[in-house]
């Protein structure tokens, strides 16, 4: 799988590189395909803390009826800390690797994030940035 990520916000896409960032709009992508496989080289006993756990409910509790998804993010199955020094920058989410929405944390917030998928597909992938070490993903069915 080809990995490109945005050279000004960090966005990753993934199999080609868009015209432009659909976070920041910039036109600057960088190929790395082992961006993940880095982050956990740089901090092996991270893991712990750094990949998202996914809970996915096929019942939506927000649009109840409507066919939407609601997709729980944990980061970490040990709690990331949330500290200026330390912390989790963002959560993104995509549905069959296509980019569907951002959720900014910052620090004093607990590292989860909910996202409320109307989009039809077979997986979710989760990718958070450490402010310290780097991107990790997770994936669930769908």
């Amino acid at each position: 799988m080809s990995i490109f990520t945005c050279a000004v916000c960090g966005h990753v896409e993934f199999d080609s590189s868009p015209e432009s960032c659909p976070v920041c709009a910039a036109a600057k992508f960088e190929q790395n395909d082992k961006l993940f496989e880095e982050s956990m080289e740089q901090s092996k006993e991270g893991a712990a803390k750094h990949i998202p756990g996914i809970t996915v409910n096929k019942d939506c509790k927000l649009v109840p009826g409507a066919g939407c998804i609601d997709v729980l993010v944990m980061v970490g199955e040990v709690v990331h800390p949330m500290e200026e020094a330390h912390h989790i920058m963002y959560v993104d989410c995509y549905v069959d690797n296509k980019y569907v929405s951002r959720q900014m944390l910052t620090p004093g917030v607990y590292p989860g994030s909910l996202f409320h998928i109307k989009q039809a597909g077979s997986k979710v992938k989760i990718v958070e940035r450490c402010n310290k070490h780097g991107f990790w993903m997770a994936e669930a069915d769908i």
